[in-house]
């Protein structure tokens, strides 16, 4: 996938956000908790854990410059493009070093927390596009963050990440849902 530009990686938030929104919001009720295998995570921890995984970026993006600049450092290595990224997360999933833990792990959540989450999620998914479109596109790639898995990364590898991230808990839900 070729992006690159803010706007482009705003509307990727939108997308790959509200598929997943729109897959669990037409999934029945009563499988939103739902374990089918052991040691896998039902689609309500799934989005507990993205909700997890969005909220922290947030309020990194919110912080002032001069604190990432200061508590983070600068580039010192040519941008990934998107793909690049992906490469690098799948290579860490392949080796089994992707694993959520602490407060990104998600916690057991029953069905009647379903519309909760998910307006948490949509909020979620609002704030980051918000906070996205009040940087200049230019800082996204001056920036840099740390990921708990794949160490510092540009904002904009980061939000590479999280446009990748959702799509790949979406892509697992639905493939695990087909077998069952």
């Amino acid at each position: 996938m070729v992006i690159h530009a803010k706007e482009q990686l705003i509307e990727q938030i939108e997308h790959s956000f509200n598929d997943l929104i729109k897959w669990i919001e037409s999934q029945d009720d009563q499988l939103f908790e739902e374990v089918f295998t052991e040691g896998k995570w039902s689609t309500a921890q799934h989005l507990d854990h993205l909700i997890r995984s969005t909220k922290p970026l947030n309020q990194a993006l919110k912080m002032p410059r001069m604190m990432i600049r200061t508590m983070f450092g600068k580039p010192n290595r040519p941008e990934r493009t998107f793909d690049e990224v992906v490469k690098k997360y799948r290579t860490k999933l392949e080796e089994g070093i992707a694993v959520a833990s602490g407060k990104f792990a998600p916690k057991v959540i029953s069905n009647d927390q379903k519309n909760v989450l998910i307006q948490n999620f949509k909020e979620e998914k609002e704030e980051l596009k918000e906070i996205v479109s009040k940087w200049k596109d230019e800082n996204l790639s001056k920036y840099l963050i740390p990921h708990p898995i794949l160490g510092k990364m540009t904002i904009r590898e980061m939000l590479f990440f999280t446009v990748y991230h959702t799509s790949h808990h979406h892509t697992i839900l639905k493939e695990r849902y087909r077998q069952s």
